[in-house]
């Protein structure tokens, strides 16, 4: 049984993909399935297993199989897309965890900061942690803002994305230049218990103070 899948022509897909010259017909097509916004990839994906099945005996593959292992290629899909992303903001995102001494650095469009976690306590269903960001650069900050991720790690200390949570946060304190400031920030829903990682990214500011020049 031949199944062929049509992507319509008000969607957005990069030319990259399908021009032979440029990548492989495997690369393509991961790229391709890259581009397609995952609430689609599940459509496709249900479309083609469940016509896969027309002709077979269902006794020998049931329902629920088929949407386990449609619910895994999904959650795949969606690991490569953040490793994807990772890997080309590396230096754009800082991974901290509890118990570990060091700090991150992060570029942002001003220079570098640092971020370090100084303390994880219980806070109504979650945690309130003590985060340290250090200012490399000349100019205080004013209005730091960024996003947040944290969540649980498995047995090989790798994220579980359906668990992790995010939220935006946005800095009332200024960032003194040369200097440690510490702000404080709720993590909702997972404990200190629980907490296997914090991810700081996308940095970013509301503007700068340096010191002026007297007439």
């Amino acid at each position: 049984m031949q199944v062929s899948l049509f992507i319509s022509p008000g969607e957005s897909t990069s030319s990259q993909f399908f021009d032979s010259r440029q990548a492989s017909p495997s690369s393509a097509w991961q790229g391709a399935l890259m581009n397609i916004p995952i609430n689609r990839l599940c459509t496709y994906f249900a479309v083609l297993w469940a016509m896969a099945g027309c002709n077979k005996d269902t006794s020998v593959a049931p329902m629920s199989d088929r949407v386990a292992a449609l619910e895994t290629r999904v959650e795949l899909l969606e690991f490569q897309a953040r490793l994807n992303s990772d890997v080309n903001d590396w230096d754009k995102v800082a991974y901290l965890t509890p118990g570990s001494d060091g700090y991150g650095v992060i570029k942002m469009d001003l220079g570098n900061l640092t971020v370090s976690l100084a303390n994880i306590v219980p806070y109504a269903n979650g945690s309130r942690v003590s985060l340290m960001f250090g200012n490399l650069t000349s100019a205080t900050i004013v209005g730091l803002k960024a996003k947040i991720e944290w969540g649980p790690v498995d047995d090989k200390g790798v994220p579980i994305a359906k668990q992790t949570k995010s939220r935006d946060i946005k800095l009332t304190e200024s960032l003194i230049s040369g200097a440690w400031n510490k702000t404080d920030v709720v993590l909702e829903g997972v404990p200190p218990s629980a907490l296997g990682f914090i991810r700081v990214r996308d940095v970013g500011h509301q503007a700068i103070r340096l010191n002026g020049r007297t007439r």
